[in-house]
């Protein structure tokens, strides 16, 4: 798997996951009770998966290498990214807060995980069409056999080091049975 297969593999997780965090906040809003183990596994994902794992694979990795080649962080798609990631944070740390105001009861507190959930969700299927359509069709046209290879080694030692052995597979695991839970 190259590196950018494997980073559109990892937007499919994210993208189940969007659907999964929708069904939950259906549910609250009717009035049903969920288990927060579920929301604090999704906050896990949100958090170190997507933003700890990928996001910092590309951060770290890609983008730096296509500016190198000669693609322009300011005034460019790389730029576009960068300010995405940071708007996910935002919700996602809204998400957070919501979560916790649940679990202590506050009144508002499903507003607030619906509200960050849905913003959430609309930026990142957004933000995920804009790099399997634009951003990696660019990496794949400016970056050599060469280069790849050695950001796909760079990405398998954040993966490592950074998040842990096996961690991405847990992930997928947990996700697959919060699928069943929510998504049968």
């Amino acid at each position: 798997m190259t590196a950018i297969e494997e980073l559109k593999a990892e937007h499919q997780a994210v993208l189940l996951t969007i659907n999964i965090l929708d069904q939950i906040t259906s549910k609250l809003k009717v009035g049903q009770a969920i288990d927060l183990g579920h929301l604090d596994q999704i906050l896990e994902f949100l958090q170190v998966f997507v933003d700890k794992c990928h996001h910092s694979k590309e951060e770290k990795i890609l983008f730096p290498a296509m500016e190198e080649a000669g693609i322009p962080r300011q005034g460019g798609p790389i730029g576009v990214m960068y300010y995405e990631h940071e708007q996910g944070r935002s919700f996602v740390q809204g998400l957070r807060r919501g979560v916790e105001g649940y679990r202590d009861g506050k009144e508002n507190a499903i507003a607030e995980i619906t509200e960050n959930a849905q913003n959430y969700g609309r930026l990142l299927i957004a933000h995920i069409d804009k790099k399997n359509d634009v951003l990696y069709v660019m990496a794949e046209r400016v970056l050599s056999a060469d280069k790849m290879a050695e950001i796909a080694k760079g990405f398998t030692k954040i993966e490592e080091f950074e998040i842990g052995p096996n961690k991405h597979e847990e992930f997928h695991a947990t996700l697959h049975a919060l699928k069943d839970i929510y998504l049968a």
